[in-house]
């Protein structure tokens, strides 16, 4: 199995400087111990996440690390144009010798749609994704690139600098629906999952599902990954790690559940959102022991943990694992002892799944 670190880099006092600092920091000490990837995740205009150019923060996380690899979760293909994007990362790739990977999505906070003035397009969001997709692959790709699309033309275009990784950097795809298990099995790319928006169960069966449904339209099975973040803290004892994490979570979950497409604001294809958004509301506080129970977080000891890992790649077949252990902005000290004993007790005892 491979583990990683991710971040969505939650700055909750403002303290932005303070936050990057932590970050790479943390994800150095990482590389020392020996997890194997980092995700940087794109967000906009809200303390919830603070890095809305992950490709600035991987170019600086290459030159802090020396061997783990540098994953975006996600580049988010409709708030730029594609070919800016199929530059940036191509350049990242370029810098980190060829320690790309590429994690592309869609979008969900209508906030963020509108702030960057596409609040009228959030509804073809997904035909937007496809396009850029396409043109991201396809430029990475050839010398002499064209494309016609609904959205997006683009006419002879010879990308300079191509990525180091040919024909290009793996791609991954953060969604679990019919519509990206078509896309994916097609392009041959991989999906990324979270329990973050469901339970434990509900993922396992979503994963089982798409996996056989990619296997049906052609994808190989033994190549999926289905890499998936999990947010967590490890401590001496289950309890120890709720008390650590308890203000964090609530602070995270909180901010989350507000930010979603709900109500009115639910464009076409984000139902889901709606209704956890709803559900939340109606609990009216956060509920860590129940998130605790559904798998959502993992909050335990390092034998625990390695029980609650094993069944995942019994159960699903599961290659690959990130850590989000910098919830909700959580102190430095307690997230770099989390990173620490997960790497000495945990990871030795399950990289061989």
């Amino acid at each position: 199995m491979k583990f990683g670190v991710f971040y969505v880099l939650e700055a909750r006092d403002g303290d932005f400087r303070r936050a990057w600092e932590e970050m790479l920091e943390q994800i150095s000490l990482a590389d020392e111990l020996g997890f194997d990837t980092v995700w940087l995740a794109e967000h906009h205009g809200s303390t919830y996440g603070t890095m809305p150019s992950p490709q600035v923060a991987a170019a600086a996380v290459a030159m802090h690390t020396t061997r783990m690899r540098i994953g975006i979760a996600v580049s988010i293909l409709p708030f730029d144009n594609p070919l800016r994007i199929a530059e940036y990362y191509a350049m990242v790739d370029v810098i980190s010798n060829g320690r790309l990977d590429f994690g592309v999505g869609r979008g969900y906070q209508p906030r963020e749609f509108r702030m960057l003035g596409m609040g009228d397009k959030q509804a073809h969001s997904r035909e937007l994704f496809r396009e850029s997709l396409d043109i991201v692959l396809g430029a990475w790709q050839s010398d002499d690139f064209s494309y016609a699309g609904k959205h997006y033309h683009v006419e002879n275009v010879n990308l300079i600098p191509k990525p180091v990784q040919r024909p290009h950097p793996p791609v991954y795809m953060a969604a679990i629906s019919p519509e990206s298990f078509k896309i994916a099995a097609e392009k041959g790319l991989q999906l990324m999952v979270t329990p973050t928006l469901m339970t434990m169960d509900e993922l396992k069966e979503n994963v089982l599902v798409a996996q056989k449904e990619m296997a049906a339209l052609g994808a190989d099975p033994a190549k999926f990954d289905f890499p998936m973040n999990w947010q967590m803290h490890i401590a001496e004892s289950g309890e120890a790690a709720k008390a650590a994490t308890a203000d964090a979570l609530g602070w995270y979950f909180e901010k989350v559940m507000a930010l979603v497409p709900q109500g009115d604001d639910t464009p076409p294809g984000y139902e889901r959102y709606a209704e956890l958004a709803a559900q939340f509301k109606a609990q009216g506080t956060v509920d860590v022991e129940g998130l605790r129970e559904g798998g959502i977080i993992l909050l335990d000891d390092p034998k625990t943990a390695i029980e609650k890992i094993t069944a995942l790649n019994r159960d699903i077949g599961q290659k690959q694992i990130s850590c989000w252990m910098r919830i909700g902005g959580l102190e430095n000290a307690k997230v770099k002892s989390s990173i620490k004993r997960f790497a000495e007790e945990v990871i030795p005892a399950c990289r061989d799944l």
